[in-house]
């Protein structure tokens, strides 16, 4: 079905991730997406976009490629490049795979290239959530409910570090060899890599730390930065496109905070109205003064600037270009826009590749927009 250019397409499964498979040329044809609350039925599932001959767009409805299925709930989906694929559960796995065969070919399918199956656990057998995954070039990090932070390099399959971080209750960090028993601790949240080196990761607390991954295990608690706010749980959290000091974060209460991390310092809050939590955050890769978010109470938004601002834009003032670090202009030249009509039921995440948006649900569908307005 579809209405005023957006389309929808139930899938009979809740959407937990949906991710566009990458390509660098063209608009993406193939996406994929990963279930949850579907008790041991959980599946990664392999789309294509179709048409109806040759010389038309490809468009909706897609058409299912392949489906393999996985040991839990999907936690998160990256993409290493367009071939490679990494998923996470709520089992504690991270698996990657590689997609074999391009859009319409009749043997087009996942190959599984790695497991870590015990990834994140609480040890006895006890497995627990991998709750976020990040990747940057060929590497992996991963955080769960046992508070680890894993950081796997593909070069070699090997995990070679892993940090397990708690918080006193002074929000102290302490570093553990050994998962301790009966520290008044935050659950992490999500993850990014800020650089090849520097992993972020955020807490239920609206803490984040920054873990510099060259330093020695013995000297790491020196190396990280704290940053603090109201205690309002953060929930996602996405990097500029083009300025990687400033790291956006969405909140349990649908607030959208502003950091830049040259400084430790919160330069603004942004708020749509709604009060639901965010579930996902993302820029337009290609015009980052778009940002886009969805959320637990079934709105995608998009948040940008007016244009009537920018363009009295100094093109060469890079800095002040960027409309986001404007904070006495963000508030009033911000415009907040529904993408779709609200679905009044989660809308759990979205991607966005070239000028083409696509987001899942929990009322089992996935939307998809073909031309963004920008």
């Amino acid at each position: 079905m579809s209405s005023a250019g957006i389309f929808a397409e139930f899938i009979g499964r809740k959407v937990n991730k949906v991710r566009w498979k990458p390509d660098d040329l063209m608009a993406s044809t193939m996406f994929v997406t990963g279930s949850w609350d579907n008790e041991e039925d959980n599946v990664l599932e392999l789309w294509g976009l179709t048409s109806e001959n040759e010389n038309s767009t490809k468009d909706f409805p897609p058409k299912l490629l392949d489906c393999i299925q996985q040991d839990g709930n999907i936690t998160q989906i990256r993409f290493l490049d367009n071939k490679f694929v990494a998923v996470s559960t709520d089992n504690g796995t991270v698996k990657v795979y590689r997609i074999i065969g391009e859009n319409e070919d009749s043997n087009i399918h996942f190959n599984e290239i790695i497991a870590w199956e015990n990834l994140h656990t609480f040890g006895k057998g006890q497995r627990c959530s991998c709750k976020d995954l990040a990747v940057c070039n060929y590497s992996l990090a991963t955080i769960g409910d046992d508070y680890k932070l894993n950081v796997i390099s593909l070069n070699t399959k090997q995990i070679h570090q892993v940090l397990v971080i708690t918080f006193d209750k002074y929000f102290h960090m302490i570093l553990m060899f050994d998962y301790l028993e009966g520290i008044s601790s935050s659950p992490l949240t999500c993850i990014c890599f800020l650089t090849e080196t520097e992993v972020l990761c955020c807490n239920s607390l609206s803490q984040m730390k920054l873990w510099d991954l060259r330093v020695a295990k013995s000297s790491i608690t020196s190396n990280i930065n704290n940053f603090t706010q109201t205690q309002v749980p953060i929930t996602c959290v996405a990097q500029h496109p083009s300025q990687k000091h400033f790291i956006f974060t969405g909140s349990e209460e649908g607030d959208v905070g502003v950091w830049d991390m040259r400084t430790n310092s919160l330069l603004t809050t942004m708020s749509s109205g709604d009060a639901s939590s965010l579930t996902e955050i993302a820029f337009h890769p290609l015009e980052p003064d778009h940002l886009f978010t969805c959320s637990f109470g079934g709105r995608l938004l998009q948040w940008s600037s007016k244009k009537s601002y920018m363009c009295r834009i100094d093109p060469g003032d890079m800095e002040y270009s960027n409309f986001w670090v404007n904070t006495d202009k963000v508030k009033t030249r911000l415009s907040i826009n529904d993408v779709i009509q609200p679905i009044y039921m989660p809308i759990n995440s979205l991607d966005i590749q070239k000028q083409q948006l696509i987001c899942g649900a929990d009322n089992e569908a996935v939307y998809f927009q073909r031309n963004l307005k920008l």
